[in-house]
């Protein structure tokens, strides 16, 4: 078997069986990209649904971000640690460029941070501290944190990204591994500088199941290109014993042996002898 896998033919065979594979399995992780995209775009679509909820009743401090989590309504009550507030740069609302204003709110009966995103400036000048000192109950769209910035030469006060895990080195404590976009605040602690950034609305769609099935789809192809392959190579082995057995039959049979005589003829034969009247 092992031969006939290894003739100049079954061998290109090969090489072609692998590079479909390998561009069916890529085709297949593409579509499933796509199944994961479409699943967040409806656990966005389905957090607003969802009835409000408190915070600690959803999620503890430090704990993974709860899945289907994304853009769900809570409440807490806390105060603002204004002096930890940050701004994020390079953000646009309605065709602005600006900055998101992030505040951490040091929440009641955990003591742990969850950083708020209170609304959006176009200047770091309009970004100023929360008015309300004491406590506040606010109303957000919960949203897991955000990956760390690449580029670190930013003002002081400034950050990248609202990357929880970044933020806690200055914060310290216990903090929520998640950030929400302020929606209403009570009493209300945002200046009229500061316009409240919406959550996000993805567009609807319903691709999720489907693209999974194009992803197994695609790599049941990868598979099918080698079982073709191999079922080539075995049609030929096949083939191959067919005729040596063809072969083996049609020959002759080859002559038996003659047994020796009991007295071999001399190598010359004798003389006549005359015969006398």
């Amino acid at each position: 078997m092992l031969q006939t896998a290894l003739r100049p033919r079954n061998l290109a065979l090969l090489t072609l069986a692998v590079v479909a594979a390998v561009v069916f399995v890529l085709l297949g992780r593409w579509q499933w990209g796509v199944a994961q995209d479409d699943a967040r775009a409806k656990a966005l679509r389905d957090g607003p649904r969802h009835p409000v909820v408190q915070l600690t009743d959803y999620v503890q401090p430090h704990q993974p971000f709860p899945k289907g989590g994304s853009l769900r309504r809570v409440e807490a009550s806390g105060t603002y640690d204004s002096a930890h507030q940050v701004l994020v740069p390079d953000r646009r609302l309605a065709g602005k460029k600006g900055l998101w204003v992030v505040t951490p709110l040091v929440v009641d009966g955990t003591g742990a941070r969850l950083a708020v995103v209170r609304g959006f400036v176009t200047s770091a000048d309009q970004a100023t501290p929360p008015v309300v000192r004491g406590k506040v109950t606010i109303v957000g769209a919960l949203a897991p944190t955000e990956s760390p910035s690449e580029a670190t030469d930013y003002p002081s006060g400034q950050i990248g990204s609202v990357d929880v895990p970044s933020m806690l080195n200055t914060w310290g404590g216990d903090a929520y591994n998640a950030f929400v976009f302020g929606m209403s605040e009570s009493p209300s602690a945002t200046t009229v500088a500061i316009t409240k950034v919406p959550p996000p609305s993805p567009e609807a769609g319903n691709r999720d199941w489907r693209n999974v099935g194009y992803a197994f789809q695609w790599w049941a192809f990868a598979a099918f290109a080698l079982y073709f392959w191999w079922r080539s190579v075995k049609e030929d082995r096949r083939d191959e014993l067919a005729a040596e057995q063809a072969h083996n039959e049609g020959a002759p049979d080859p002559a038996p042996d003659q047994p020796a005589p009991d007295h071999p003829a001399p190598d010359h034969p004798a003389p006549a002898k005359d015969l006398h009247v």
